[in-house]
């Protein structure tokens, strides 16, 4: 049993066609279309919280900062 190779293609599967990119951008249309996507209200409450989250550990991270590099400063770790 002989396998025929396809010319022209990456993949290593024995079937596999070439495809052109007019047809890779039909088939992502097409799958976009199915997404179900978040409405103004559920964006703008997503938007805030990922906002809030990274002021809140942005301060932590600076407090943090602070703090060690007066230990470091007070017990002349790093000369």
């Amino acid at each position: 049993m002989a396998v025929e190779q396809t010319r022209g293609t990456a993949s290593n599967e024995p079937n596999a066609t070439p495809r052109s990119g007019n047809k890779y951008f039909q088939e992502t249309m097409t799958e976009l279309k199915k997404t179900t996507w978040p409405t103004k209200q559920e964006a703008t409450r997503l938007t805030g919280i990922v906002v809030g989250v990274i002021i809140v550990l942005g301060t932590y991270m600076a407090i943090l900062d602070g703090v060690l590099s007066a230990l470091v400063s007070k017990f002349s770790l790093i000369k």
